[in-house]
């Protein structure tokens, strides 16, 4: 009996003894064999419903800011380019105004070579044209200006150049023949082919159309288009009248082709598809390719008054 509560009681201290470090390790937070950090290194979790507050600047950037000018800090790159651009368009501006000048000076030289040219058709002066005034030039001006009741000032104005140009068509145009005979004559060769160098009614090319009809008038013109857009006065297409030479851009640079206004917006010529005919100046076709008119009879009266 003594035997057997003596193993009893060491069976109830070896119990206890074992149970022990089961409790102490469920007591005990289970640690991880991964290295990690402190629980007290770890920062509070910030809450969502919480606003994060703004994190504020470090105070070298402040100071800095502070110490520039309130203008260089607001837009310091701004002036510069604002600068860059009005000074690109100062001088674009005056590149452009130097080549309107240039311009301007180069019809200036040619308008006064015509001038020169007229006044020696006029017998106002002996001087060779060389698009330069002279004094003699200036007292030639004002000689035809006294005459023609102008501004005698010896300069070449709009008025004293058109009437220069005038007088001296005056003097070298055609004269006597009226536009209206030009015109009926122009319509009694409707229907004569078209052939490229042709002269007569078996066969026209627009020159020799144009240089046969003024012929039947008796009355004279150069044999080639951009010959005849050589002689007499320009007028626009408003100032047109019958008889009239109205010219085209076509199959080459310049006046290649002529024909007779006959009123109404309407002009005879010989095409070269439907040979002698009557088209008007509203065409697509003429409209696109209208290069000019020149006025060959005086009887049609001054342009510029």
């Amino acid at each position: 009996m003594k035997m057997k509560k003596k193993l009893a009681s060491v069976l109830t201290v070896i119990m206890l003894a074992c149970s022990l470090p089961w409790q102490a390790q469920a007591a005990a937070p289970i640690v991880s064999n991964k290295p990690h950090k402190a629980p007290v290194a770890t920062p509070p979790a910030v809450s969502e419903a919480r606003p994060v507050k703004a994190v504020p600047e470090p105070a070298a950037v402040k100071a800095d800011t502070a110490a520039k000018p309130a203008a260089e800090v607001k837009a310091p790159k701004q002036a510069k380019p604002e600068k860059k651009a009005k000074k690109a368009a100062a001088k674009k501006s005056k590149k452009t105004k130097e080549k309107q000048s240039k311009v301007q000076v180069q019809q200036s030289n040619w308008r006064l070579k015509v001038a020169q040219q007229k006044l020696q058709v006029l017998g106002f002066s002996d001087e060779r044209p060389s698009g330069r005034m002279t004094e003699a030039i200036s007292s030639a001006l004002k000689s035809f200006q006294k005459q023609h009741k102008l501004k005698a000032d010896g300069e070449l104005n709009d008025a004293t150049y058109h009437k220069l140009t005038w007088e001296a068509f005056a003097k070298e145009g055609i004269p006597k023949v009226k536009g209206k005979e030009i015109v009926s004559r122009a319509a009694k060769y409707e229907g004569v082919p078209y052939v490229f160098g042709g002269t007569t009614t078996k066969g026209f090319d627009c020159s020799g159309y144009v240089q046969y009809v003024f012929k039947d008038c008796k009355a004279n013109l150069p044999r080639l288009a951009d010959e005849q857009a050589l002689q007499g006065i320009f007028v626009t297409q408003k100032q047109l009248r019958p008889g009239d030479l109205v010219f085209f851009t076509t199959y080459a640079a310049g006046a290649s082709h002529v024909g007779i206004y006959a009123g109404d917006g309407q002009f005879w010529s010989a095409s070269s598809s439907k040979g002698v005919i009557l088209s008007s100046l509203k065409d697509d076709y003429w409209k696109q390719r209208y290069y000019g008119a020149r006025r060959v009879l005086i009887t049609n009266g001054e342009v510029y008054k």
